[in-house]
């Protein structure tokens, strides 16, 4: 989120994923890890559940109103305070950010060790070589060796690796 914003200057959709892993985390500082500096060493409701008989666990609040009114407070402080420091570390970072992100734009995704190699200054040429050829054809079952079928294949069938249904 923080760099589509420093980048596009917006938010699209494609970060509610990091939002939720992020909440979900700080949730867990403040309720199970008694991380929160407002709200001390502390865990917050009772969990309790028989995943064995079918059910998931639940968890039941042990305080008041006012007190799940402080731990949204405090989650929502913990994730804000990460959106700034992600803003101020990509912001620091913004020449490196920029070219990576004009590589996940032409390729979609890269590799760890390429993503590292690009960090410690190496170029795009360097990391991927000349342009990445075009995706090999996958011959059709059914047709010669050599033959190519023009148009769109066939749906894959169910249950069957590499089975089409025509």
């Amino acid at each position: 989120r923080a760099a589509e914003e420093i980048i596009f200057g917006e938010v699209t959709t494609g970060a509610s994923n990091d939002l939720e892993k992020v909440t979900q985390t700080a949730k867990q500082m403040v309720m199970r890890f008694g991380m929160s500096e407002k709200l001390g060493p502390r865990v917050f409701g009772h969990d309790h559940g028989q995943p064995f008989l079918g059910r998931e666990f639940s968890s039941e609040p042990d305080y008041s109103d006012d007190v799940a009114r402080e731990i949204d407070s405090e989650i929502r402080r913990i994730v804000e305070a990460a959106h700034v420091q992600a803003k101020d570390i990509l912001t620091s970072h913004r020449e490196s950010l920029e070219k990576l992100s004009e590589i996940l734009i032409k390729r979609e995704t890269i590799e760890k060790e390429q993503f590292e190699a690009l960090l410690d200054g190496s170029t795009e040429a360097d990391v991927f070589g000349a342009e990445a050829p075009p995706p090999p054809q996958v011959p059709i079952p059914g047709t010669p060796a050599g033959e190519r079928r023009e148009g769109p294949r066939p749906l894959p069938r169910p249950g069957l690796a590499g089975g089409t249904a025509e």
